[in-house]
């Protein structure tokens, strides 16, 4: 089982969802990045893992402090 990781969208949308190195069922691998849904803003569009260092305060608060 994967932990949940922080994924951003080309668009700056960042959401929790499942990213197995080396392996994608939803999505098509392109290097690091992945083609894919985003969660947040429902479109289609460049994956990538993110950091929690990268995150505005805005988007820390959404993802860490919700109840």
């Amino acid at each position: 089982m994967t932990a949940d990781t922080l994924i951003a969208c080309g668009k700056g949308h960042v959401f929790w969802g499942k990213w197995v190195p080396g392996a994608s069922v939803t999505t098509l691998r392109l290097g690091p990045r992945r083609l894919g849904m985003c969660k947040a803003g429902r479109h289609l569009s460049l994956l990538r893992r993110a950091e929690e260092s990268e995150l505005t305060a805005e988007q820390h608060a959404a993802l860490f402090d919700a109840p």
